[in-house]
């Protein structure tokens, strides 16, 4: 049997990174431009791996947005899907097997739990603070040619 390259993709693309239920919240952004984010994940158990986390905060900045209680909500910083922009070199090394999301996170602490009552399953809520260096991932995807540097102009 013969796999298609799309669905290849795919597979790679969501495959390596297991659908979560999570949200991304900007806790502050600090004068040297590291985002302060407050992840929120949904699970049946705590993750002892810590990778999951950074990568779901990295995939918030990137794809999804972050919004904002305590300071204002950022756009993603990519507009284009996942899948269309797979083949780029850096989402490949950020969602591949490198795993090259490390470099862009500087700290993670675990906050706490909450169970959620309100579903079907017992589930839990994991929030974490994690610190993001938004100007070097902004530097990287300039490079990489999927955003415009900021001298550009209009």
């Amino acid at each position: 049997m013969k796999l298609s390259p799309l669905f290849l993709i795919l597979i790679i693309v969501f495959g390596c990174h297991p659908a979560r239920v999570f949200q991304v919240e900007c806790n502050s952004v600090t004068t040297d431009a590291i985002y302060l984010v407050d992840l929120t994940v949904e699970s049946k158990k705590e993750l002892t791996d810590l990778g999951p986390v950074k990568l779901d905060a990295i995939d918030g900045v990137l794809f999804r947005g972050i919004t904002g209680s305590n300071c204002v909500a950022q756009k993603p910083m990519l507009s284009q899907a996942k899948t269309e922009i797979f083949n780029n070199q850096l989402i490949h090394a950020i969602y591949g097997k490198r795993k090259e999301y490390d470099r862009y996170i500087t700290n993670v602490s675990r906050l706490g739990k909450s169970l959620l009552t309100n579903t079907s399953k017992p589930t839990s809520q994991f929030k974490y603070r994690i610190n993001i260096n938004r100007d070097l991932l902004r530097q990287d995807l300039t490079k990489a040619g999927l955003l415009k540097p900021l001298n550009s102009g209009f």
